[in-house]
């Protein structure tokens, strides 16, 4: 399953889970058979945007971290084929100086929608082209969630 088909199956759930959840608290409420038949539309209003809250933060939980959604994983998986396709190219390079690998790993995932970017904290660390997080998707939508996986990394 496509990342982009992954996106639109889990909004379409999460959309139609909203609703139910209006449509279902809503006649709970007329029904008085939440918050023990109180009046106050504040607590309802309340306990109802709670509810929501935890409905929104378990969709975010399972679509950052789903095996579906390999957004993280998938930029280093990405990363790992380059090294290895740039590897098995230059047999001679390995382990030298010349950086004829390093050039042709960037160049592949240049070429796979991925931009070299050294400004992300984990680079930083280690700015080598086998790090997986000096890549950033040329997608929006992909740098968005591989932005919420590392907020949650």
């Amino acid at each position: 399953m496509s990342a982009e088909f992954t996106f639109l199956t889990m909004t379409g759930f999460f959309l139609l889970g909203a609703i139910m959840i209006v449509q279902g608290g809503v006649g709970f409420m007329q029904s008085h058979l939440v918050l023990l038949d109180t009046n106050s539309k504040l607590a309802q209003t309340t306990i109802f945007a709670l509810a929501a809250m935890m409905f929104v933060a378990a969709i975010g939980v399972h679509f950052t971290g789903s095996s579906n959604t390999a957004f993280l994983k998938g930029q280093m998986a990405q990363t790992s084929q380059c090294e290895l396709e740039s590897e098995a190219a230059n047999p001679a390079a390995r382990g030298g100086s010349s950086g004829v690998i390093g050039r042709q790993i960037v160049a592949c995932m240049r070429n796979a929608g991925f931009d070299w970017v050294v400004e992300v904290p984990l680079c930083r660390e280690a700015p080598v082209a086998t790090n997986g997080y000096c890549y950033q998707s040329a997608s929006w939508l992909n740098r968005a969630i591989t932005g919420a996986q590392l907020a949650f990394n």
